[in-house]
């Protein structure tokens, strides 16, 4: 059927159509080919997510818009991610305007932060452009003779759009790069690319890269984040100029579809602990528990697969530790956001030199002589796990992120080469939390809090480390058993402790679990979601006491 704009009936659509004539030739083109009309919506929400059939249309900027397509009629099944941007201008005007930069660029001196470079060659895109009522015919100009670049009025726009990708982003990932909703991108080596979007899961985009555009692609992003990609190194970790972390392997020698790329993305604000809440990847009564354990010191160890949300909750947890204390993060690549003020944030070097590298075993043992209250690595996986348990040891709690689907996993991985941690040192961690990436009751992947286990120690009998399950999650029901008082051994051998408490007390402990559990549930409630407000909040109820800070969120 033929389509006309007047068949949008959503005020926001019609709008967005008219000042967006790429999109509106998008969606002519979409439904002549018999398919429905999208949903538009300016800002994704929780109830987009409960769509079995997402067909939904969303921007990501002035220019550029998202289509969840499910009907691609994609034969591998995938829901398609289509990106909808301003058309390339002619190879006559990106010609013109590359050789025209090409004068400029030697008296520019481009800023290492990436929006201050997009406003650099922005403002001097507006100093250069002449714009005109009537297209132009470049054959007929020599650009090296005029000061200015004549572009018809129509072409303003494609021109912009593209010569600021080409010049100050990443090229084609630039979309990929803007939009928040996205956790992975991968690039699978020739054909399609697929992302990760937080709400609607594995999505297959339309783009197909040959062997040849990849390989460009990445030795050109290479310049951006300052890492040599050759056949020699063809493994690289790095970080883009935005934050996010790109692994890339080089070479058809080594991959055989060729070079393959994955991005993961890292919002600039991390999720909070009472936004990850309503999600049911942990429940108010974990999380308080958590938050007793945090402010008390306790190391405390967050395994899972790859995508299981380690980090995100290791960010969380963060809000937890008392706002005056000092901490030290070690990481290979920076994700960390933490909230605290006093915090040091250090990161290896890889120069290929041993003499040079600086390793996380480095930095862990200078950690430990710059007095730190807590300990973040990254991830534990080789010998530094040995000046961890150190750390632990000598009463510099550590929390990290590790790879083992239980409890069996971890103590063998923490016990074995390279690790070899010695089996009566073990209990020095305390908490060990198991997440993962699990079928949903709708089917959908969603991620859940397994098990919460606490470490108790070497038993010589058996040879073996003890720990008890706190809390388990169950997949039949969907929700979280916690056998109330009594299931923490942590709270009678460490935390009555630190309290100066006697065992008599060890109720108190449980009673003011439940109050922490609400306290929790009531911001969720009163919409306290962001990062640094859940902060200062549990920073707030930790200056006045549980009570009077209940009393407060009453009143909201």
């Amino acid at each position: 059927m033929s389509f006309d704009v007047s068949m949008v009936k959503d005020a926001k659509f019609a709008e967005a159509l008219k000042k967006a004539p790429h999109l509106a030739r998008y969606l002519s083109t979409y439904v002549e080919r018999g398919n429905p009309i999208p949903i538009y919506t300016d800002k994704l929400e929780g109830e987009h997510k409960k769509l079995k059939e997402p067909n939904l249309i969303y921007p990501i900027s002035d220019t550029t818009f998202i289509h969840v397509n499910p009907h691609s009629n994609s034969a591998d099944g995938y829901v398609e991610y289509t990106i909808i941007e301003p058309d390339e201008p002619e190879r006559a005007l990106m010609e013109n305007a590359d050789k025209l930069f090409a004068l400029h660029a030697g008296t520019m001196n481009p800023p290492v932060e990436l929006t201050e470079r997009f406003n650099m060659i922005d403002q001097y895109l507006d100093k250069t452009i002449s714009i005109t009522g009537s297209p132009v015919d470049y054959s007929k100009i020599d650009i090296m003779k005029l000061k200015n670049l004549p572009v018809y009025e129509k072409d303003v726009v494609n021109l912009k759009y593209h010569f600021l990708r080409k010049r100050a982003g990443m090229g084609l990932l630039d979309p990929f790069l803007t939009d928040p909703h996205l956790e992975d991108i991968s690039v699978v080596g020739a054909g399609n690319m697929y992302v990760i979007h937080k709400m609607f899961g594995a999505l297959k985009c339309p783009v197909f890269l040959s062997v040849e555009e990849i390989d460009d692609l990445i030795i050109s992003m290479s310049e951006q984040f300052g890492k040599t990609v050759s056949h020699a190194k063809p493994v690289i970790d790095a970080t883009l100029p935005e934050g996010s972390r790109i692994n890339i392997v080089f070479g058809k020698d080594v991959s055989r579809k060729g070079t393959n790329a994955t991005i993961r993305r890292f919002a600039s604000t991390p999720l909070s602990i009472t936004q990850i809440l309503p999600s049911k990847a942990l429940n108010s009564t974990e999380a308080a528990y958590l938050w007793m354990m945090m402010a008390e010191g306790m190391s405390v160890f967050i395994n899972g697969e790859t995508a299981s949300g380690k980090t995100t909750t290791m960010m969380a947890l963060t809000a937890f530790i008392p706002s005056n204390w000092k901490i030290v993060s070690i990481e290979d690549t920076p994700e960390l956001t933490l909230p605290h003020s006093n915090w040091i944030s250090e990161v290896t070097r890889d120069t290929g030199n041993q003499n040079s590298s600086v390793t996380m075993f480095d930095l862990l043992k200078a950690a430990l002589r710059q007095r730190p209250n807590y300990i973040f690595v990254g991830e534990i996986r080789g010998a530094e796990a040995n000046i961890a348990f150190q750390a632990m040891q000598t009463g510099h709690p550590v929390v990290s992120t590790f790879h083992a689907a239980n409890m069996t996993a971890l103590i063998q991985r923490i016990t074995n080469p390279p690790m070899n941690i010695p089996k009566t040192n073990v209990e020095n961690l305390n908490i060990a939390i198991f997440q993962a990436a699990v079928s949903g009751p709708d089917g959908k992947r969603v991620r859940r809090v397994l098990s919460i286990n606490e470490v108790l120690g070497y038993n010589p009998d058996g040879n073996n480390v003890m720990f008890i399950p706190v809390f388990n999650w169950d997949p039949g029901s969907d929700e979280v058993k916690f056998r109330g008082k009594g299931s923490s051994a942590l709270f009678i051998s460490k935390i009555l402790e630190k309290r100066g408490m006697s065992r008599k007390d060890e109720t108190l402990l449980y009673e003011e679990l439940a109050m922490r559990a609400k306290i929790l549930d009531k911001m969720v409630e009163k919409k306290i979601f962001n990062f640094y407000d859940v902060y200062d909040s549990i920073s707030r109820c930790r200056e006045i006491g549980l009570e009077a800070f209940m009393k407060e969120l009453d009143m909201l």
